[in-house]
């Protein structure tokens, strides 16, 4: 893969950096705005809403996402701040980028419809999804599924776009007011092709979002 010819100017990033702790779920975001003399010119990051600066001279991993491709990283290296009225780094690519699978995913809050049920049983229960990532998902649900089963989830992403795949309930807390289960599910052997739909499907959602200020 050319990494300069996969980029897209305007795209968002994901920044991680090179001492990230295992337990530290949280995203770092930035946009791609350049590319000039083979640097990368990207805003200044974000994380939990507030600016990450960078230094000059630090390395940090950078993920992209390309559908139907699957989630790319590389390393590379803060090489300068532009001088503008926005903050802006400049960063050379360092590595190739290289394809990864992930032990955590994007996790977007959202609103989605869903029908679940047993595997061995053909009825199925319509649920309300809360969030939704490439690993899992956190629902609503009338009727009482215990943690350990394994579920059929068909999920509604968006008109006529329906995924399908099987999750373990790792978590079942009955609301006494509402007599309704929050659940916990954790996709289980999804497909390569159901979970890239899924992210791509939670990326766009996400750009449309920020678009409209709402995040």
């Amino acid at each position: 893969m050319d990494l300069f010819s996969e980029l897209i100017v305007g795209e968002k990033i994901e920044i991680e950096p090179m001492n990230k702790k295992n337990n530290d779920k949280s995203f770092i975001v930035s946009q791609l705005i350049d590319i000039k003399n083979n640097l990368l010119h990207i805003t200044n990051p974000i994380k939990r809403g507030i600016p990450y600066p960078l230094l000059e001279g630090q390395q940090i991993k950078i993920i992209f996402y390309r559908e139907e491709k699957g989630i790319f990283r590389f390393v590379a290296e803060i090489r300068y701040k532009v001088q503008s009225r926005i903050v802006i780094y400049a960063v050379e690519p360092i590595s190739q980028p290289e394809r990864i699978q992930r032990r955590y995913f994007f996790r977007l809050d959202i609103i989605l419809n869903a029908f679940v049920g047993r595997l061995e049983e053909e009825a199925k229960c319509e649920c309300i999804v809360k969030d939704l990532s490439g690993g899992g998902m956190k629902l609503v649900s009338k009727a009482e599924f215990k943690e350990g089963e394994i579920l059929e989830c068909h999920v509604n992403l968006k008109d006529g776009v329906r995924v399908t795949t099987v999750g373990e309930v790792i978590r079942s807390i009955k609301d006494p007011i509402t007599n309704e289960y929050e659940l916990g599910v954790r996709f289980k052997d999804i497909s390569e092709s159901v979970r890239n739909k899924i992210i791509s499907f939670l990326f766009e959602r996400q750009r449309l979002l920020r678009k409209k200020g709402l995040i």
